[in-house]
């Protein structure tokens, strides 16, 4: 009973590796269930979505950084500092006219 069994198994399985289209199909079909079942398939596509966020940033950050660094030689330019002084603050220059307009009621 039991060599019967036992040559059955082992002949479906000489049958089964006697072709090998379905060999390599099966094989296949098991590593794909193995690397999703592992969760390799979910952590690597988890990986490539922060590594697209990550480059966006870095693309967003290195345009600010140039930005900021047009601004800051700017500021070393006294002309620059001059204008930016009499706009915000309301100062004058040395030499300027100045309109002094009160409100009348």
């Amino acid at each position: 009973m039991v060599r019967a069994v036992l040559f059955g198994f082992f002949s479906a399985v000489n049958d089964f590796l006697h072709r090998p289209w379905v060999v390599l199909w099966t094989c296949l079909a098991i590593a794909f269930v193995n690397l999703v079942l592992d969760g390799t398939l979910l952590r690597m596509w988890s990986l490539n979505r922060d590594f697209a966020q990550l480059e966006q940033s870095s693309k967003h950050l290195k345009t600010e950084l140039a930005s900021l660094d047009s601004k800051i030689r700017q500021a070393t330019n006294p002309a620059f500092v001059e204008r930016e002084a009499r706009d915000r603050f309301d100062l004058v220059g040395e030499g300027d006219l100045v309109f002094v307009f009160t409100e009348e009621e």
